[in-house]
């Protein structure tokens, strides 16, 4: 039986805190100043079209902020042979990072994954949709056609920001009908086995930093070392259990469609393939996966 509480929801961490950024939003100015600071030498993620990009410099970088990154990791191969990247960031949602972990562990697709990634960031993802899906979605909720620019949680709740300015709810029932396939069928909704979990808030120059592993908080233990005022960081105020109970009504939804395929005898995405469940039960033994797999 899945007991969904707190840590079975976000799962382990070290700590979590609310960040403040000087310029634009606390992610990409992390990314900005590791570039300035040669922590990494490239960037894996997707742009505010929802194309997969590789940012070789801290000018390129720029992170999508309606959670879609279809594709990304096409890019690793491309990043690490071609253009000879050993010090790869690399944010997307848990399914792009489960994929990178998967890579790692098996050596998929290229061998030298296991060593050229620096920083893994994941993003908390209440499922992910289309262009058209969202607008569909909006126009469902409502009855006018708008289209969505941003997403991002305020006190406990999806909030989706649109080009005509209004800030519209989403209510994880229907967000649910809405979102991707596979995504039905996720119970890593916070992004676990990433380094940092990145959490967008409503101020643009705000969000939530979970830190999960030594490497991420090592990571930015040296960028307030180097760069000092760039990035305010506050311990989180009762956010993390305003958002742990949006995610266990949305892990609800995922977990009676995922045994609804199950009596119908109908295979779940992710997990029909033999190889991927050995994968999985490797990831879940191993205590200290950052330093000892990865």
């Amino acid at each position: 039986m899945l007991n969904l509480n707190r840590e079975f929801l976000i799962g382990e961490f070290k700590r979590a805190f609310k960040v403040e950024s000087r310029e634009g939003t606390p992610l990409e100015r992390l990314f900005k100043l590791m570039f300035k600071s040669r922590m990494i030498d490239g960037l894996l993620t997707a742009n505010r079209e929802g194309t997969p990009i590789l940012a070789k410099d801290e000018k390129e970088v720029e992170i999508n902020r309606l959670n879609r990154f279809f594709g990304v990791n096409k890019l690793l191969k491309t990043a690490i042979q071609k253009h000879r990247l050993n010090k790869l960031a690399i944010f997307g949602p848990s399914c792009l990072i489960d994929g990178l972990n998967k890579a790692q562990y098996f050596g998929i697709g290229c061998n030298w994954a296991k060593t050229a990634v620096a920083l893994k960031v994941g993003l908390l993802c209440l499922g992910s949709t289309t262009k058209e899906a969202a607008e569909a979605e909006m126009l469902e909720i409502t009855g006018r056609r708008l289209t969505p620019v941003k997403s991002y949680i305020d006190g406990g709740k999806l909030i989706t920001e649109t080009a005509e300015g209004e800030e519209v709810e989403l209510e994880p029932a229907v967000h649910h009908y809405y979102s991707n396939t596979a995504c039905r069928y996720c119970l890593n909704l916070c992004a676990k086995g990433s380094d940092l979990t990145y959490v967008p808030l409503k101020g643009e120059k705000e969000a939530l930093f979970i830190v999960r592993s030594e490497r991420g908080w090592r990571t930015l233990a040296q960028v307030q070392q180097k760069f000092p005022g760039e990035l305010l960081f506050k311990p989180e105020n009762g956010e993390l259990d305003r958002i742990s109970a949006l995610l266990k009504e949305k892990m609800l939804h995922n977990v009676a469609e995922i045994i609804e395929r199950v009596e119908l005898g109908l295979p779940v995405p992710k997990w029909s393939d033999n190889k991927l469940r050995k994968f999985y039960r490797a990831w879940n033994s191993v205590e200290n996966r950052e330093e000892e797999v990865f």
